[in-house]
């Protein structure tokens, strides 16, 4: 298999990509029924949590998906190059194909999956004939390729929302566990990939459940901000748990500031990168409403400092503020009462860097994009940016590439949960 060798550093959320991974949608998207979308269910005569839940709002039109996700998908290759625009769908194959590993990681699934014993059986005698990309497919459809017997209980739809797979921390990839159900066959497959694929030899993990196996150290890649090489932002409430946020923060160097942010314990917030992200060097993207002292407590973040503990109240922009002078913040649905929160459920605050002051939002967050271009960033389509990237990177100009998101966003996610950087430009 081809290995680039891009540096494994991010230091930052805005320098220019040198290498990112993405997954390519697939046929996991067209067996999810309507099962798979109802949070809770009824059992008697009370709702309870619905075990087949798998995080989506909706079923997914998948050709219309598969076109938006492409259309990301060029618009990142032609700032890092074809060859380190990297598949994790194909690497995941590619570690397959060793026999250990693919031992090691059927046990797992199927540990994970609670399976009846009958059911552990047959499914370990069909996995256990697959090898390299077939069996790749069928743990991620759940399903034996190009069929429709089913040999696990559901498809791993969420593998698509790369960026909560592992959590780039400076010169390290820090490994926490899914919080949820339905992304705990993503944490197995993805972790066979950062130990074991050639691409990540040498790179140093920080796997979190090695320094305290309790399960409630769960943290993914959507909460977690490196600001710069001092200063990392790390969210917890949904989906991160904060005893995960805090072994990360004492594992990262002395001299790293590790500001930890409380989140609502809401659908809409469900990680960090909901609420902020960068756009520039001194620029960030915010759903103001969380970082208001006068919005309802269940729908204000808290900031903490994570390695004291000490309280410093919501404002996280102004935190950043004193950190980063000449901090611009453009508010997402540009700042309206019924756009803002609107264009936050649709990831309008999601954003991600192609590299300072250039990003990629969705082209249906049309008042955030009104502000981004107030504040002087033009408007690219992207063929317009694919046709001229190489010009269109130089210089200090500012961009937004606005990519489809019509049903990318049935799956709660945005250009920057869609997108997970391998290296930045130092």
């Amino acid at each position: 298999m081809p290995v680039p060798e891009p540096r494994h550093v991010i230091h930052d959320e805005f320098s220019r990509l040198q290498a990112c991974a993405l997954f390519a949608p697939g046929d996991e998207l067209d067996r999810m029924l309507p099962r798979h979308i109802e949070s809770h269910v009824q059992h008697g005569a009370t709702l309870v949590e619905n075990r087949d839940y798998l995080l989506f709002d909706d079923l997914v039109l998948q050709p219309l998906l598969q076109d938006e996700h492409a259309e990301l998908a060029a618009v990142v290759r032609a700032v890092t190059g074809p060859q380190l625009c990297l598949d994790v769908r194909v690497m995941l194959g590619e570690v397959l194909a060793d026999e250990t590993v693919a031992s090691e990681v059927v046990a797992q699934v199927l540990a994970d999956d609670q399976l009846a014993v009958a059911e552990r059986r047959l499914a370990l005698v069909a996995l256990t004939k697959l090898r390299g990309a077939r069996l790749a497919e069928a743990l991620i459809q759940g399903a034996l390729p190009h069929s429709e017997v089913a040999i696990l209980p559901a498809p791993a739809p969420n593998l698509l929302f790369a960026r909560d797979l592992w959590a780039p921390v400076g010169d390290a990839i820090a490994l926490g566990w899914p919080r949820h159900r339905a992304r705990l066959r993503d944490g197995i497959l993805s972790r066979a990939i950062v130990r074991h694929h050639p691409q990540f030899q040498g790179v140093r993990a920080l796997d979190l459940r090695e320094f305290n196996a309790d399960p409630e150290v769960c943290l993914e890649g959507g909460d977690v901000l490196n600001v710069g090489p001092q200063l990392v932002l790390i969210g917890f409430g949904p989906r991160t748990t904060e005893r995960a946020a805090r072994l990360l923060a004492e594992r990262l160097p002395a001299d790293v500031e590790v500001l930890g942010v409380r989140l609502p314990l809401r659908r809409a917030t469900m990680h960090l990168d909901t609420l902020l992200t960068f756009v520039d060097r001194r620029a960030v993207l915010a759903y103001l409403p969380a970082f208001d002292r006068q919005s309802a407590a269940e729908e204000r973040c808290d900031v903490m400092d994570l390695r004291t503990g000490v309280a410093l109240g919501c404002n996280l922009p102004a935190l950043l503020a004193d950190r980063l002078a000449g901090l611009q913040v453009v508010p997402c649905g540009d700042g309206d009462p019924v756009a803002a929160p609107r264009e936050q459920w649709t990831d309008g605050a999601n954003a991600v860097c192609l590299a300072p002051g250039r990003i990629v939002l969705y082209r249906r967050n049309t008042r955030t994009l009104r502000a981004l271009n107030r504040a002087g960033f033009e408007v690219l389509t992207p063929a317009q940016f694919v046709a001229n990237s190489e010009l269109l990177l130089q210089g200090d100009r500012r961009l937004v590439v606005a990519v489809g998101g019509a049903e990318l966003s049935r799956g709660r996610g945005g250009p920057r949960c869609l997108t997970l950087p391998v290296a930045r430009a130092s």
